[in-house]
């Protein structure tokens, strides 16, 4: 079985220099991801997607009837928390873990990330951002320093529901044993995701257009631990399989915000993807522990 955690800040190569990840994190094409703590205390990411809406993962809203976003120093609160229908917390790997916040007042001066239509997110090589804790792929997350971290990994990984979930593995430099999806060998700011990315983007590039292609929900492992270290996979929802719920959910004008990308430019950015003889990562089989972060 593969153990599974909830999603905070990203783990980095422990061959890479921490500063390059808090730098990626600070590009304008990802000023979107805030932080969100709902009214119980549990704090994770969440991204704006027009001016008095956010997108998070369903998980936060558990036991919740408010919270907070906090984005470029400033907190605004919540007037109504919205969870998509078809979320099962009983099972992370069905997917759909998305959650639609809108605040009491519109944020000014951030732009809304662009969401992402089009579905042939296989291959790219996705941006992931969020808050919360850190550590190397040698230690797993061990640090709460609530800064703003960014990591890239491609977009390879089936848990068995691929309509609606996609999966990153963290690549370790000096084993491939620790490949589960793809070709095993690291990116550049290769990392995962950790508790604190909860809600956080994942974004894809084509040409000089930057677009949020998913939501983190988790980080599984097959060693029991799943502490986000080398070896560990990451599960994100697919933003382009709820479009029509998160256009319904939100009325207008705020609507008019969510200017989705087709697929133009799919070719764009596409990494060489190794299609292994064997599938390790369908459904549940072979993980041992799961963490909604």
């Amino acid at each position: 079985m593969l153990g599974l955690i909830t999603a905070g800040a990203s783990t980095i190569r422990d061959d890479r220099q921490d500063a390059d990840y808090l730098d990626l994190a600070l590009r304008p094409e990802y000023a979107s991801v805030g932080t969100f703590v709902n009214s119980w205390g549990f704090s994770g990411s969440g991204i704006l997607i027009a001016p008095d809406w956010v997108l998070t993962g369903a998980h936060m809203f558990a036991a919740a009837t408010s919270g907070h976003f906090t984005i470029n120093g400033t907190s605004y609160g919540t007037s109504q928390l919205i969870g998509h229908p078809s979320w099962n917390p009983e099972n992370e790997f069905s997917g759909y873990d998305f959650g639609l916040a809108q605040l009491s007042a519109p944020v000014f001066g951030v732009n809304p990330a662009t969401l992402y239509g089009g579905f042939s997110e296989r291959g790219h090589i996705g941006t992931f951002v969020g808050f919360g804790l850190t550590g190397t792929g040698l230690t797993g997350y061990q640090i709460l320093d609530n800064q703003k971290r960014a990591f890239q990994n491609v977009i390879d990984g089936d848990f068995g529901t691929p309509e609606v979930l996609w999966g990153s593995d963290f690549d370790n430099p000096a084993s491939a044993a620790d490949n589960d999806f793809g070709d095993p060998v690291p990116l550049n700011l290769e990392g995962m995701v950790a508790p604190g990315d909860s809600g956080g983007g994942v974004f894809i590039t084509f040409g000089s257009s930057t677009y949020l292609a998913g939501v983190i929900s988790f980080v599984a492992a097959r060693d029991g631990r799943a502490n986000a270290d080398y070896g560990d996979v990451a599960g994100f929802g697919r933003v382009s399989a709820v479009l029509p719920w998160i256009n319904l959910s939100i009325p207008e004008p705020a609507t008019g915000a969510l200017v989705s990308a087709g697929f133009a430019g799919l070719l764009a950015g596409r990494r060489r993807f190794i299609k292994q003889s064997q599938s390790r990562a369908e459904g549940r089989n072979g993980w041992s522990t799961v963490s909604c972060l």
